[in-house]
């Protein structure tokens, strides 16, 4: 029992550790969720290198247990350094604030960062392999080790969401599982054979001091220490996590600027007063009689303000983020309390989708204040599928409006496929679209042919006759914005892309992708170049590729050399390509239906983890008969798993459109987690009884593959072709492996 206890806190350690530093990681990333793959990825790599290097350096250790200890300390001193670091991370890469990291900047510098945290947990992994080996002997230690760890992950992953992350900041969490890891040091070091003894007390003095830090008033001290230092310059007044994400409140000279996940979304009492006023007026003053009016993130800081200034008679403001609310509220100014306290404005506390997908109310105009799609949760707001929630909630002749970055002299190509593409969308849903080019374009759609027949003098005279006193947008403002010109302009600029721009769907964000495009495009042009590369990828292309690679491979298993040892690895290393794939598909279509998976990472992560161990111990606890009887299991495994990859398209339409409760859609993502862990976690066991070897190595393989799928899956499958396509695509490779495994491995000898 003191053993599975080791092993569980060994579990539950990496999945807390993991999910704080990505939890950070997303707010020095701006809050890209493509992001999450990379960093996953990272994580499984490191944990590869980790595990292969301490199993070929304490393979045949006589005193595992001392080595297990070492790296055990090592990681509890490890884990708020990374943590430190992490908030640090822009000046250690010298990115400077409202610089942003490409994606190649995210791999690197996240590779770094975790190196020292990943890399020793993985080697744990390794060492209890071998603790379980010298104690009880046996080829199931590798089951053993693996599903008791995971199962740990669940029991992290569970406390992390509901009891750490609502009540304490992440230097206190990780204070106290340092802690806990050094005091388990001492319970590995009291069951050895011959323990250290200069270690055991250092651990046990250590475990007090660093307790007494996470329960003290010093890990208050070390967290507002760090935050200044991630915002160096700055005056940091509130630095807070909700279910959505990080709320940060900078001031600087009596100006307050109000960061979601780092992005600055508000600012006040003085705003960006061509962009508040340019979509409020030309959205306005498009409709004759604006009594009703929603406004969908951004509203406080400004455009709550201009809109105010027209016949509304009421005006409902959602933010994507309730805690943002509260932050204007702890933060008055005389700007943003004369907006939230007009007695038209009803402010609800609820993520905007989720208000326009259940209100029954309908109104004149909607504006969308969010400025860009730049990751997924904002991204909600600019899709097919929402632009249609939005049309339903229109009156007659009512319209919706929004705006993007843009250009009066040239637009960058990823920045043109960006307006395009929501263009198209809108366009595909609205009857009519009118773009209003400029520095920033703004896009008013409506099923009404009005916004088409926009004139300059109309809303000029409408301008006059609301009593309108504006500094930016006047009669002058409105007749340069609406020259023909601009608009032939805007056409050409966007003539070239259109084919390739695509539609922005909830499954299928091309909007994030142009976005990220534009983004490396600025800071990072290597990452520039492999995205172009990338995006000429296609799933009947990756299909002729992968058979190619197939044939080739048992071509040459058949006619030079035999690969009868490499099939095995290959289809682990698959599978775990497979899992982190499924893992990210959960955890996108999760944040594109609720927007708050900055709470759920852990849990969902968690879960798949569960699916794993269960299955895992399930398998390894079934005594092997045959070496045919495992093939035949291993390769029926290879079956479902393609099986399972073909059907989790059609599975994330259904809970796209299921009219079944929130809870139950959000449980039914839980069961697909456990189902994809538990199939891809019961192939491990098979897969150590059919090479009859050490499980570290096939262990690394696993590991590989979840990186590769971090990475190739997370950065560019599913930007690039979607979720429904790179599930596809990880049936074909999976298709693959099984047809390599069937053929390659052979079914005689004994287990």
């Amino acid at each position: 029992m003191t053993f599975i206890a080791v092993l569980l806190v060994l579990g539950a350690s990496g999945l807390v550790g993991q999910i704080l530093l990505l939890r950070e990681l997303l707010v020095v990333f701006s809050g890209n969720e493509l992001s999450i793959g990379i960093v996953l990825g990272n994580w499984l790599v490191l944990e590869a290198l980790g595990c292969f290097l301490a199993g070929r350096i304490w393979a045949r250790s006589e005193r595992p247990a001392l080595a297990f200890a070492v790296c055990q300390a090592f990681f509890a001193a490890a884990l708020p350094a990374a943590l430190y670091a992490a908030r640090m991370l822009r000046d250690l890469c010298g990115v400077a604030q409202g610089e942003g990291f490409g994606v190649a900047a995210m791999l690197v510098s996240s590779l770094l960062l975790l190196a020292c945290v990943s890399a020793p947990h993985g080697a744990l992994f390794a060492l209890a392999c071998r603790m379980r080996l010298s104690g009880r002997g046996g080829p199931g230690a590798g089951g053993f080790v693996y599903g008791w760890e995971t199962l740990g992950t669940l029991a992290g992953g569970l406390i992390l969401t509901f009891l750490l992350i609502p009540r304490f900041h992440s230097f206190r969490i990780v204070l106290a599982l340092s802690s806990l890891n050094l005091l388990f040091c001492l319970v590995v070091l009291s069951g050895a054979a011959r323990p250290g003894r200069s270690l055991g007390p250092a651990c046990g003095l250590g475990a007090l001091a660093v307790a007494a830090l996470a329960f003290g008033p010093a890990a208050d001290s070390v967290h507002w220490r760090s935050v200044r230092r991630q915002w160096t310059g700055h005056e940091v007044v509130l630095y807070e996590n909700s279910v959505y994400g990080n709320v940060t409140v900078l001031q600087d000279a009596g100006q307050f600027t109000f960061l979601a996940d780092g992005v600055p979304v508000v600012t006040a009492p003085v705003p960006d007063l061509e962009f508040v006023e340019e979509l409020a007026h030309f959205a306005l003053l498009a409709h004759p009689n604006p009594r009703e009016v929603l406004v969908l993130s951004g509203g406080a800081g400004g455009l709550l303000r201009e809109t105010l200034k027209h016949p509304a008679a009421r005006v409902d403001y959602a933010e994507l983020d309730p805690l943002l609310l509260a932050a204007l509220a702890r933060f008055p100014t005389p700007l943003t309390e004369s907006e939230l306290k007009d007695p038209r404005v009803v402010v609800h506390e609820v993520d905007g989708r989720l208000l326009v997908k259940t209100s029954q109310r309908r109104y004149d105009v909607i504006l969308i204040g969010a400025p860009r799609p730049s990751n997924l949760a904002v991204n909600r707001l600019f899709t097919r599928e929402f632009f249609a929630l939005a049309r339903s909630r229109l009156k007659a002749g009512g319209l919706l409006a929004f705006s993007l970055p843009g250009s009066t002299a040239f637009m960058e190509k990823n920045l043109a496929r960006l307006n395009s593409c929501l263009l198209q969308t809108a366009a595909g849903v609205f009857g009519h679209v009118r773009p209003i080019p400029g520095d920033r374009n703004l896009f008013l759609a409506s099923d009404s042919d009005a916004i088409v027949r926009l004139d300059a003098g109309v809303l000029a005279r409408r301008l006059r006759e609301r009593r309108i006193r504006t500094g930016f947008v006047g009669g002058e403002q409105l007749a340069f914005r609406l020259e023909d010109q601009w608009t032939r302009m805007l056409r050409d600029f966007l003539a070239p892309v259109r084919a390739e721009a695509g539609i922005n769907r909830d499954f299928s964000p091309r909007a994030v992708l142009h976005d990220l495009a534009n983004w490396n495009a600025m800071f990072s042009p290597p990452a520039a170049r492999l995205s172009a590369w990338a995006e000429a990828l296609t799933l009947p292309r990756l299909a002729a590729f992968l058979a190619a690679l197939t044939l080739a491979l048992l071509v040459f298993h058949f006619r030079v050399r035999s690969l009868s040892g490499a099939a095995v690895p290959a289809a682990i290393a698959a599978t775990g390509f497979g899992g982190m794939v499924y893992n990210i598909s959960l955890t996108f279509a999760f944040q594109a239906l609720y927007g708050y998976v900055y709470l759920w990472i852990g849990l969902l992560v968690s879960v798949f983890m569960a699916g794993a161990a269960g299955a895992s111990l399930w398998v390894g606890s079934v005594p092997p008969v045959t070496r045919v009887s495992t093939r035949r299991a291993f390769i029926a495994l290879e079956v479902a798993l393609v099986l399972f990859s073909a059907a989790l398209p059609m599975t994330f339409h259904w809970l796209a459109r299921s009219p079944l409760a929130d809870r139950l859609l959000q449980g039914a993502f839980l069961v697909l987690c456990l189902m994809s862990g538990g199939l891809t976690g019961a192939q491990f066991p098979l897969a150590c009884r059919l090479r009859d070897c050490g499980p570290a190595g096939l262990y690394s393989c696993d590991l590989l593959g979840g990186w590769l799928g971090g990475i190739v899956g997370g950065a560019v499958l599913l930007p690039v072709l979607g979720l429904e396509a790179a599930c596809l695509c990880v049936a074909l490779l999976k298709l693959c492996s099984l047809a390599l495994t069937a053929l390659a491995v052979p079914p005689e000898g004994a287990a």
